[in-house]
């Protein structure tokens, strides 16, 4: 008995709860029963779009039966039933006669329910005429398919002018965090606390594999599906500017993967649930993250993750973990020198006395002296100004050169054409420096600054040993987050021990007293300090590169 393959396809999932899918089946299964077949009902694109050829691409039901028939993995003589030739094809007919015929050259025979034609190699080798008729049924699908598919562009060009000029929603879709009520967007309150809650901790230093672990852990439900939250969720809503009320119109689809911003974001089109200094300070600490490579916290978050180095091979220092103190504990230890891979620095560190002393010589961080530095508002203010008044002066200008060519005595005088263009290049280029400097100006006047890193740092490093283990996971990641924006790295020494790098414009804080560690400053104004305990004074000497003159003269 042959084997005949049903094909089945509908563009749009609203039709498999129509009739459409059990109208193709129920026909094919009557056919087959006529004709002796067995039948497989397997093949099947539901929701599936044959306009541009989606229906044949690799990974779909069609495509894949396609390969298969070129490999000659389907026998000679098996039949593919299909309700109509526009199941198989809705494209222009140089583009769906190839696919047609070749699958007649393979030896597989076409059935069309419709009309109950059956096309093979040898019918329509017999009867040509049989072959017309076949391409007047693609031609007719590919016309009925370009029609509806214009007609729907221009519905929704309007939809989206609609959108522009009266902020009317263009379909029920919005954000998650919204819904569709009286034809207004209004807030859903228990999701904008959950993306609040994101913005929230994604500024405190938690990346998105944190995040979801808190959600699910809490048993917070995922805006989308049933199997928890996951990390591209997390990413789509810190990305999204609709969080601001922004709607980006576009055009294509990303099946099509042409799919593309079509003119400016429509400001105000949704209810604006996070301010625009959060949203900067939360796409600083993303990218903040990238760049430093935070990448996964573990059980335990280490303060020095990612800012220990090496000084003798400038590879990464490891943490182990040899057991519990006072014979074990937590060490960094070189990656290089692990591995033997040419770094002599067999020196180990135990963290739990690196840390605090990298906490406390915080402490005589001097931020008072710079706090005329640490306000750059003013100055990337007037950068917005100079920008706006730049692209208002090009705008002008292009107004200008389009009026004359608007004459028609000037329609081709090349020198106003390129007048108009260098305008129009001018205007672009000024309306990105725009961008960018309003950008880097809400940048500045949402970051908090210098001075309140600092005594962040201080009432953290007052609180990382709170009793409850998941605030104190907390307060170790926003430590961690903070102590990045304040030191370089941690150079760990063979020879002297352990040196704290601190950022440029930040240096120590002399107070009464004697200070419990050496810092030094470099030629090039950075300090660093020496966080193993200075009680020798050889080692400080040799850090500080002091010679026995120096000591005298600075203890007399």
């Amino acid at each position: 008995m042959s084997k005949a393959y049903s094909y089945i396809r509908f563009s749009t999932p609203e039709q498999a709860r129509g009739d459409s899918l059990r109208r193709q089946i129920a026909h094919a299964e009557h056919w087959c029963s006529r004709h002796g077949l067995r039948i497989d009902t397997s093949l099947r694109d539901e929701g599936v779009s044959a306009h541009k050829g989606a229906q044949a691409e690799v990974g779909s039901a069609l495509g894949n039966f396609l390969d298969l028939v070129k490999h000659g993995q389907v026998e000679v003589g098996s039949y593919l039933i299909v309700e109509s030739l526009d199941r198989l094809s809705r494209e222009t007919i140089l583009e769906a006669l190839p696919r047609f015929t070749n699958l007649l050259n393979a030896g597989i025979i076409i059935v069309t329910l419709v009309d109950e034609q059956v096309y093979s190699k040898e019918s329509v080798n017999k009867n040509p005429y049989q072959l017309f008729a076949s391409l007047a049924v693609m031609a007719r699908a590919y016309e009925e398919s370009a029609t509806k598919a214009f007609r729907v562009s221009q519905a929704w060009g309007k939809k989206k002018e609609l959108a522009r000029t009266e902020g009317k929603p263009l379909t029920q879709r919005c954000p998650e965090w919204l819904e569709l009520r009286d034809g207004k967007f209004v807030e859903r309150p228990e999701r904008v606390a959950v993306v609040h809650q994101i913005f929230r901790e994604t500024i405190h230093g938690l990346g998105r594999r944190e995040i979801v672990r808190r959600l699910n852990g809490a048993g917070e439900p995922a805006f989308r599906g049933s199997n928890g939250w996951h990390t591209s969720s997390i990413a789509k809503i810190i990305q999204s500017r609709a969080v601001l009320g922004e709607y980006q119109p576009h055009s294509g689809t990303h099946r099509g993967r042409n799919r593309k911003p079509e003119g400016d974001p429509i400001p105000d089109f949704y209810p604006r649930i996070v301010d625009e200094a959060t949203f900067v300070l939360a796409q600083d600490a993303v990218q903040g993250r990238r760049q430093r490579a935070a990448g996964r916290k573990g059980k335990t978050v280490h303060l020095l993750q990612n800012l220990a180095r090496c000084e003798g091979c400038g590879g990464a220092m490891h943490i182990r973990n040899h057991g519990q103190p006072p014979k074990g504990g937590i060490y960094l230890v070189c990656s290089s020198h692990e591995r033997q891979s040419g770094c002599d620095n067999a020196r180990r560190w135990r963290l739990d006395r690196l840390e605090p002393a990298l906490l406390e010589a915080l402490g005589f961080v001097d931020a008072q002296a710079f706090a005329t530095l640490d306000d750059a508002t003013p100055a990337a203010v007037e950068h917005v100004a100079v920008a706006r008044a730049k692209l208002k002066a090009a705008e002008t200008r292009r107004k200008r050169w389009s009026d004359v060519l608007d004459d028609p005595d000037a329609a081709d005088d090349d020198e106003a054409k390129a007048r108009y263009a260098a305008a129009a290049a001018e205007v672009k280029a000024f309306r990105n420096e725009l961008k960018a400097a309003e950008a880097e100006a809400a940048r500045l006047a949402a970051d908090p600054g210098l001075i309140a890193r600092l005594n962040d740092v201080a009432a953290l490093s007052r609180q990382i040993e709170d009793p409850d283990k998941e605030k104190r996971r907390m307060l170790r990641i926003r430590l961690s987050e903070l102590l990045r924006d304040l030191v370089e790295c941690v150079e760990c020494r063979a020879d002297i021990g352990a040196v704290m790098v601190l950022k440029p414009r930040l240096g120590p804080q002399w107070v009464e007293g004697i200070v419990p560690f050496a810092f030094r400053r470099e030629s090039n104004g950075i300090w660093s300090a020496l966080l193993e305990p200075a009680a020798n004074e050889d080692v400080v000497d040799t850090f500080l590169g002091w010679s026995a003159a120096d000591r005298d003269r600075a203890t007399a």
